[in-house]
């Protein structure tokens, strides 16, 4: 990853070190001491990451059904009356389980799955 290698150069925000450790950062980059760094075009800060499977931004997603929101309005359609157009939140609102998606980000990370019986200790 770029990241671990010190360079953020295509992150939308450049963490950059203190002056104590900068140079050794910049040269990390693969900049020269000294050497004038130019901020990234504007083109190049737009993130793919809150962008749909078709390629359309997007405001955010269903941690329960996994669907797309390509605006504040769809987000509010789909949460209104306790989210009733979300089918698999409806199917499982009595179950007392985790939404799906948010269960399979933590089991991709590693992470033990919640059983709900953490008060029983």
């Amino acid at each position: 990853m770029l990241m671990e290698d010190g360079d953020h150069s295509e992150c939308s925000i450049e963490l950059i070190a203190c002056e104590e450790h900068r140079d050794q950062q910049l040269r990390a980059m693969g900049y020269e001491s000294g050497q004038a760094i130019e901020p990234p075009a504007a083109e190049a800060e737009e993130s793919s990451m809150f962008k749909g499977e078709d390629g359309n931004q997007t405001v955010g997603f269903c941690l329960w059904c996994n669907k797309n929101f390509y605006s504040m309005e769809d987000v509010e359609a789909h949460n209104a009356d306790s989210m009733s157009a979300c089918e698999v939140s409806q199917a499982l609102k009595d179950e007392h389980y985790m939404p799906p998606v948010l269960q399979m980000m933590f089991e991709n990370v590693g992470l033990p799955p919640k059983d709900g019986n953490d008060d029983k200790e």
